[in-house]
């Protein structure tokens, strides 16, 4: 076995941040310079106030708290040069633990914290007797100026330190020599932030692991408890339908409900989200799809309760009852078309990113060869883009699948549904039967188990999607094509 060594290259001239700490006498100078020009604003607005009468009332709180925005004011001009107020008199900076200088944003926390801690708490614990506020605060700026090697509370809630210089104007850092790896390794304290920020991402993706696994033991132990339970046979789950309140679990009702719809939806969106893939990917230009994309995903925005009551008041007596007068006021038909409205966008957007993402090499060497546009299209973009283009149709028959409320609305058959085989007549989803279920329609009356039959079919629709899933990564990695 060999020893792992690792070789440090040394050069003097390559500039190091050092942190130069100022001398106490500096910090003193600073701790105390800040309170007494606070005093001197303070003063100076109650004097003016005497004679000019104004709102506020003497040397009191509120002149204090108006010095607070002047002397605000005054310290955010300095702090694009990393300084405070009182560090522009001294000469001192404000830097980050590394030696870099803070930015205005860091200087505004230290500064409110300092204020808040420094002034404002004792104004708000004592806020009429002026003498032991001015007392505290002067005791509080000595106690912490004449702590040797300590930063103040307001630096260490804002991860700075006070600094006497940044090693010039010319470099910005102090030149220092690298003598073994420790020299290249960080300051402690950023290893313990960078272990904490590591534990809470790891928790947080720990949180969304375990409320998953919860919700899936959850939704597979009750349906357990349907499946369990002394009402239920499996005789149940055929018959005429589903009708819950009689007993009668027709799964079979459901699945035809929810393959009409998905079917009906992918064979309008299909055709129309690819077409429009095609026209926004090799035709149009980009000024016109700049314009046209972003109004094609909007529809996806669009409510689908709204897609509903399109469905039934504009589809369904507008497009479908002029060609067949037999179709009734809701009918899987319209409720299919009405989510094939909704998955155009998915679709559309999904498949334009996979042919956008093809090399434009590959365009160019097809029209180098003489191909046409739509040659080029269909024989060459459309089989390198193939898998992203099969993911966007697994995402739109999950769309599919999951929608409820325009099914809900719809389709009919929200508080039952007749095993029916042809889509122009009503109908019920998975999600529909959930959704009316869910709501406590009558539907959950009668039998004892009518409720816990809601889990069951999450279950079954949870394995249906996972299935989905499956399929869509072995396609992905069937077709993928890395250029």
């Amino acid at each position: 076995m060999g020893v792992n060594t690792i070789a440090v290259s040394v050069d003097p001239s390559v500039p190091t941040p050092t942190v130069s700490l100022p001398s106490v006498s500096s910090r003193a100078v600073g701790a105390v310079l800040e309170p007494a020009l606070f005093l001197v604003v303070a003063a100076a607005i109650a004097v003016v106030e005497h004679y000019v009468q104004g709102p506020i009332d003497g040397f009191g709180p509120s002149a204090f708290w108006l010095a607070f925005w002047v002397m605000a004011t005054w310290s955010a001009w300095h702090w694009p040069a990393a300084q405070t107020l009182a560090s522009s008199f001294t000469g001192n900076h404000i830097a980050m633990l590394d030696g870099r200088p803070a930015a205005p944003v860091t200087l505004a926390a230290r500064e409110l914290s300092r204020v808040g801690i420094l002034y404002g708490l004792p104004l708000l614990a004592i806020e009429q007797n002026i003498a032991p506020v001015l007392a505290l605060m002067a005791l509080s700026g000595l106690v912490i100026a004449k702590a040797p090697g300590r930063r103040a509370p307001w630096d260490f809630l804002a991860g700075t330190v006070v600094i006497d210089d940044f090693g010039g104007p010319a470099t910005g850092f102090e030149r220092t020599e690298v003598h073994s790896v420790a020299d290249l390794q960080l300051d402690e304290s950023r290893n313990r932030k960078n272990r904490r920020a590591r534990a809470t991402v790891l928790a947080l993706g720990t949180t969304s692991i375990l409320v998953s696994a919860l919700i899936v033991w959850n939704i597979f132990s009750e349906a357990w408890e349907f499946f369990a339970a002394d009402a239920f046979t499996w005789s149940s789950l055929q018959g005429i339908g589903w009708f819950p309140r009689r007993g009668i679990f027709d799964v079979w009702t459901l699945f035809i409900g929810t393959l009409w719809i998905t079917g009906i939806a992918i064979a309008l969106a299909g055709p129309v989200g690819l077409g429009v893939a095609f026209y926004l990917s090799e035709y149009a230009n980009p000024r016109v799809r700049r314009t046209v994309k972003p109004i094609i995903e909007t529809l996806a925005s669009i409510p689908s309760v709204v897609l509903g009551l399109f469905a039934i008041s504009f589809i369904t007596p507008q497009v479908l009852q002029p060609i067949d007068e037999s179709i009734g006021f809701a009918s899987l038909l319209a409720a299919g078309l009405g989510v094939g409205i909704l998955t155009v966008p998915i679709i559309a957007s999904i498949s334009e990113d996979a042919m956008r993402a093809v090399p434009m090499e590959l365009r160019e060497a097809s029209y180098g060869l003489g191909g046409r546009r739509v040659t080029t299209s269909l024989r060459v973009v459309f089989p390198a883009a193939l898998s992203g283009i099969s993911a966007a149709f697994i995402v739109g028959i999950s769309r599919a699948i999951g929608e409820t409320m325009v099914v809900y609305i719809a389709a009919g058959g929200s508080g039952g549904a007749v095993l029916e085989y042809d889509a122009r007549n009503e109908g019920q989803t998975f999600t529909a039967a959930m959704a009316s279920l869910g709501a406590g329609t009558d539907s959950v009356a009668g039998v004892g188990i009518a409720f816990q039959s809601l889990y069951a079919l999450g279950a079954l629709l949870f394995v249906i999607t996972l299935l989905l899933n499956v399929v869509s990564d072995a396609i992905v990695r069937r077709f993928r094509q890395v250029y």
